[in-house]
């Protein structure tokens, strides 16, 4: 596998562990559907041009791979700031319904 293959999986599988623990954390059906829909807008820009990267094989410098994976990469940091917020709400939620 070359370094791209490598670096592509690795990008979307921090996106979808962010995305899991959200999921996992909110548990709300209609707010799961919203969470899918955000996790293809995330990963789609990547998929699309490492896979048109490997297809087209470019002589040149490809900026827009270059992009996609900053782009990937703000996302997945935003969204895993957001798991750890989401998470850190239930845990401290449940410790107050336990005092109670």
């Amino acid at each position: 596998m070359s370094n791209l293959v490598t670096l592509t999986i690795v990008s979307e599988a921090f996106l979808l562990l962010s995305f899991i623990i959200i999921i996992l954390s909110t548990r709300s059906p209609k707010k799961n559907v919203l969470w899918v829909i955000l996790f293809i807008i995330g990963a789609a820009p990547l998929l699309y041009l490492a896979i048109d990267h490997v297809k087209n094989d470019y002589m040149d410098a490809n900026i827009g791979l270059g992009l996609a994976f900053m782009y990937t990469w703000l996302y997945s940091a935003v969204a895993f700031i957001i798991a750890i917020i989401l998470l850190v709400k239930k845990k401290r939620n449940i410790n107050i319904s336990k005092e109670l």
